[in-house]
């Protein structure tokens, strides 16, 4: 009986403990990468349009307590900069900050990442206006065309 037991016992560490470990989970993908969706386009489309309308930044996108972007803030002021190349505009800084001089230096640091992207303010309001191109693409906020009634 003893040895039944044994040879159960032997047989079962063997047989179960020697199996191939599961695949992960959590492993890499590997080959191809997911498909995009068609949708994508749309989905950028109306993302742009929400920054036109906010033109914000906030506390979230810059490190705490330091007037350093975020990993968040670089691609939101990156994505910004390049929808004011098209459309021109103002960057607002909404924040709960008391301290004025962070505040300040968060406005240094956003205007000097701007100008890093080629835009320069206007002297009078600190705004940005679109750069000029041969398409009718960026046109300022005004409206302002060579046929519009006069």
């Amino acid at each position: 009986m003893r040895r039944l037991i044994a040879g159960c016992t032997v047989f079962l560490v063997l047989g179960l403990g020697c199996n191939k470990p599961d695949a992960r989970l959590n492993a890499p993908p590997h080959g191809q990468p997911q498909e995009t969706s068609d949708m994508q386009g749309t989905f950028v489309y109306m993302v742009d349009n929400a920054m036109l309308a906010d033109m914000s930044v906030t506390d979230a996108h810059f490190l705490p307590h330091r007037p350093q972007l975020s990993g968040l803030g670089v691609e939101r002021v990156s994505r910004l900069a390049e929808l004011m190349q098209a459309y021109g505009g103002a960057v607002r800084l909404s924040t709960d900050e008391c301290d004025e001089a962070l505040t300040t230096q968060r406005m240094q640091t956003l205007r000097e990442f701007l100008s890093e992207a080629g835009l320069s303010p206007t002297e009078s309001q600190g705004t940005y206006k679109p750069k000029q191109s041969g398409s009718g693409q960026a046109k300022s906020s005004t409206g302002s065309s060579s046929n519009a009634p006069k």
